[in-house]
């Protein structure tokens, strides 16, 4: 399937009135919104420029719509919540809101969670979707989705060279770092960040 047929289908997909609300978001004419989902208007194919922004509004994973799958194997993840970055907070992460990807992107135990704050910015940054896995082993450096007593954060991971102490690290140096003791008594979890969707236009 190519990236046009990708295109049409999900404009279907979505259903009346969409074509009218991406063209306002992609800051182009409806006309060639249009155009770019018809085989007729060969001429018209979706500007590679514009792949990116396309899959942000449609909430797909980088990259779905050049996959070689076709959309109709696209996947839905869970959105369970949000992830504070800033101040750790306690969420409710037992909702659920589904989130299409591409079969080539799936991995077992993904799932989605929306930043809230900027102590990971400019990687993360306020309202991104960040796709989380739970099991893939994390090392040194990498940015996890963690859970701490009931609080919902994100930040980089590293460990001290005896295992004993665990540092979740702030890309923003305005934010504190948090220091996790193998001798506290604290319920603690953690998934790798795998990938970002900036949501906003």
């Amino acid at each position: 399937m190519t990236p046009e047929q990708k295109f049409k289908q999900l404009l279907e997909d979505e259903g009346r009135g969409t074509k009218a609300k991406l063209s306002k978001a992609l800051g182009v004419s409806p006309v060639y919104v249009t155009r770019w989902a018809e085989e007729s208007y060969p001429e018209y194919s979706v500007p590679r420029d514009k792949i990116t922004d396309i899959e942000k509004y449609f909430k797909l994973a980088p990259g779905t719509l050049l996959a070689k799958s076709d959309v109709s194997t696209i996947r839905t993840i869970p959105l369970i919540g949000l992830a504070s970055c800033g101040i750790p907070q306690e969420y409710d992460l037992n909702g659920y809101e589904p989130i299409p990807i591409s079969n080539e992107l799936y991995r077992d135990g993904m799932y989605v969670v929306r930043a809230e704050g900027d102590s990971m910015s400019p990687k993360i940054n306020d309202g991104n979707l960040v796709y989380c896995v739970a099991n893939e082993q994390i090392t040194n450096g990498n940015i996890v989705h963690y859970m701490v007593n009931g609080e919902s954060g994100i930040k980089k991971f590293k460990i001290n060279e005896k295992g004993d102490i665990i540092s979740l690290v702030p890309l923003n140096s305005d934010y504190d770092i948090i220091t996790i003791s193998a001798d506290d008594n604290t319920a603690f979890k953690m998934s790798k960040v795998v990938g970002v969707v900036d949501t906003d236009f």
